[in-house]
């Protein structure tokens, strides 16, 4: 069974894109979906992850071996130049002299050996190797799950971080022209020092909003750029800010496509796996085993005493029939394993649909943040006109309008911060509901 995310293959392969473009271009513009892609191909947790699914298809393509014949080869040789003279009494015969020589003596054997019933051990070892495969591939899909919220988490906050810079900017914009107009009014003798003095406060107070804006353009960006896997100094623009939002939640969605569930579900297929390895250790074992072997011995008078080759079969059978319960014992504890990880499953389970509901709460509530900050906004940019017309008639002090674009500038600010919440808690749901 494959896991595999459409998405996360496309984002590979605008990875592959982004790596040549940010090579070559200054300030290179990047999407969401291209940190994403870019987020997938350089985290080292990844890496590590994709390492660990290959090895973990090592072992299963291993454990596949063991139904194939095993074939060895071994071999001895000796040599030295000795010469051993024997003399034998032979009776009436009279004596016979002999010439023993040792070296050049040598044997080699091929052996096949072939397992025919192993209680079941091969097949339920191929299959644990197996589930462990489909482990480390959803253990990889979880790291890919948890990368591509840190990165929506860091690319919002750049977006963030560059509209509060813009909202400080309108902010300064409309301060530097009211200070313009109260200091012309101030040297007609129309308004009092008193009152540019309170406009430089103000405008004092946005160059600093301003310089916190500028820093945190930058903090946000570098952060962006270590998730990504560019240097911390790169120059990136982003060509989108907030869109209108036309998500819409899943009514029906469940947290059993979500790869810590099927993790759970797989180490419970595991333990099933693993009661029948246990088990076949006590079971009968059937095995063949054949051999061919050469053997070239020392010489008696230049003549070799052994010559020849001889093949054997071997045909072996092992039955336990007394272990003291040992068997049955461990058996058990498996069984025990088991049910501890269905507990676990179930327990984990119930934590997962909490946090779905907790993330879908999450994303009403901000839903209903952004529809009433910009509620507020527009009330806020209505109530400093009223009140701008208001001071310019006479009716309305001046500390009245600073009051009331304070009360603007803060509503802007609330209102991005809304914005920024909600695309953050859409990604959050979709981890929560597995369909990130």
């Amino acid at each position: 069974m494959k896991y595999l995310n459409i998405n996360k293959v496309r984002y590979i392969l605008i990875a592959v894109f982004c790596f040549f473009s940010f090579s070559d271009l200054f300030a290179q513009e990047i999407t969401l979906e291209e940190c994403r892609a870019m987020a997938l191909a350089n985290n080292k947790r990844i890496a590590i992850a994709k390492q660990d699914k290959e090895r973990a298809d090592l072992v299963a393509k291993a454990a596949k071996t063991n139904y194939l014949p095993k074939v060895s080869a071994e071999g001895f040789a000796y040599y030295d130049n000795a010469k051993t003279d024997m003399k034998m009494n032979m009776g009436e015969l009279g004596d016979l002299n002999m010439k023993l020589k040792t070296s050049n003596s040598y044997l080699g054997q091929i052996t096949v050996e072939q397992p025919i019933y192993t209680g079941g051990k091969i097949t339920s070892a191929s299959k644990m190797s197996k589930v462990g495969s489909e482990i480390a591939e959803l253990s990889q899909q979880l790291t890919e799950d948890e990368v591509i919220l840190e990165t929506d988490k860091a690319y919002w906050l750049c977006i963030q971080a560059l509209e509060m810079r813009k909202a400080a900017l309108s902010y300064r914009q409309t301060i530097d022209e009211f200070l313009r107009v109260i200091s012309n009014a101030a040297d007609a003798g129309m308004k009092s020092k008193n009152d540019v003095m309170k406009v430089q406060v103000q405008k004092n107070q946005v160059e600093l909003q301003l310089n916190r804006a500028e820093n945190g353009i930058r903090i946000s960006q570098m952060n962006l750029c270590d998730i990504i896997g560019l240097p911390l100094d790169s120059k990136i623009s982003f060509p989108e800010s907030f869109t209108e939002n036309n998500f819409i939640l899943n009514p029906n969605a469940t947290v059993t496509s979500r790869p810590e569930y099927s993790i759970l579900t797989k180490q419970i297929e595991l333990k099933k796996h693993e009661r029948q390895f246990v088990k076949s250790d006590f079971l009968p074992q059937i095995g063949f085993a054949g051999s061919y072997g050469y053997i070239h011995g020392p010489k008696l008078d230049n003549e070799p005493l052994f010559n020849t080759g001889n093949f054997s079969a071997i045909f072996s059978v092992k039955i336990p029939l007394f272990n003291w319960g040992e068997g049955s014992k461990k058996v058990k504890a498996v069984e025990r394993e088991m049910a501890m990880a269905q507990l676990q499953r179930d327990d984990l389970s119930q934590k997962m649909n909490l946090e779905l509901q907790q993330a879908i709460n999450a994303y009403n509530e901000s839903m209903l943040e952004v529809k009433l900050t910009l509620q507020a906004l527009k009330q806020s940019e209505e109530n400093m006109r009223m009140s701008r017309d208001q001071y310019d008639v006479g009716m309305e002090t001046i500390s009245n309008y600073l009051e009331s674009q304070t009360i603007w500038q803060n509503a802007q600010a609330e209102h991005i911060v809304a914005k920024t919440k909600l695309e953050i808690n859409k990604t959050q749901y979709l981890k929560a509901s597995g369909n990130i």
